[in-house]
This record gives structure tokens, sequence and C-alpha cells, in this order.
């Protein structure tokens, strides 16, 4: 008894034995005003469109529409990639042996002889600092030029030039090669 509540509707109709006479819909009164607006609105709207459609529209609807949107097939141009290759590849072998023709006669046909006196004295030093020669490699080239002393003979030296060199060398050395 003490879970029934005893001001509740039900409690009091089991005590009494009276069903109350005026009841109403489980959740009535939060939906009346939804309903109420709904049935007054359907009401005021008058029973017929207005607009009827012919008898025939809907059978040939589906039709009308189709062959608008369907756009008659058009025949498109193929142009293959080999006729467009076989087009150039005269163009391309005329430009080759022009230019074949053009740099052989400009470029690789000059009668110049490169000649050691060509060759600037820094391109020298450059090309003998960045490259290591070893004596033995200068022998082998030049074995047949290698110059004997005797053909040291027939050069002119001035004494002169000779006492220049001799002042300009560390003397010292010279000196001490003696003993």
């Amino acid at each position: 008894m003490d879970k029934e509540l005893k001001n509740s509707v039900q409690f009091i109709a089991d005590k009494v034995g009276k069903k109350p006479s005026f009841t109403t819909p489980q959740d009535y009164f939060d939906t009346f005003e939804d309903g109420f607006l709904n049935r007054l609105t359907e009401e005021k709207l008058p029973k017929n469109s207005g607009f009827k459609a012919p008898e025939t529209y809907f059978d040939d609807l589906e039709d009308a529409i189709l062959s608008k949107v369907l756009v008659q097939k058009k025949e498109t141009k193929v142009i293959s990639l080999k006729h467009r290759i076989l087009k150039v590849i005269p163009f391309a072998a005329a430009a080759s042996i022009l230019l074949f023709i053009g740099l052989n006669s400009f470029v690789f046909n000059t009668d110049k002889q490169i000649t050691i006196d060509a060759i600037s004295d820094v391109d020298i030093e450059n090309w003998m600092n960045t490259n290591n020669i070893h004596y033995n490699d200068v022998a082998l080239v030049l074995q047949e030029d290698i110059l004997n002393d005797n053909e040291f003979s027939l050069a002119n030296i001035k004494n002169e030039t000779i006492e220049d060199y001799i002042i300009s060398t560390d003397n010292t050395s010279l000196l001490n090669e003696g003993y």
C-alpha cells in the first residue's frame, strides 16, 4: 500500500468502485492542436484542383521526353594517329637532311689545323695541374724525341744569360753540391 498513492485516480476508482465517466485518449491534449489545425486547412482547400491532364497524356509522356533527351547520334570523324605520323615523316626527314648538310658545311668543314701554338699557356697549365702525369708516361711518348747532350753543343747561349741565371738561383745549394 505504500507503493500506491492515495490521491491518484486509479486508487480512488478502486476504493469507490466506479470508473470515471469522462476519459480522454492517451496524449490527446498533446496532439489535439496539430490535428485541429490540419482539419481546418483541409476544409478550406478546394475539392477540385482545377487542372486536368489529357486522357492520353501519361501514355505518350515517356516517348515525348525520350525524343527530346536522346539526340540523334552523329557520325564522328576519326583521324588515326598513324595517318598523322605518316604526314609528318617527310617533313622531319627533309629537316634532318638540311640540318646535316648545314652542320657539315659550316661547322665540320674547317681547314684550320689545331697546333700547340693555338693553345694558350693558361690552358696548358690548367691541364697540367688537373692531370697527374708521371715522368714514365712522358718518356714513353717522347722516346724517339729525347735529345742527346751533344745536340746542345750548337746552341748559342750568351754569358750574360748564364750569369743572370746563376744570380737568380739559390747559390748555397750550388756551393753545397761540390762537397
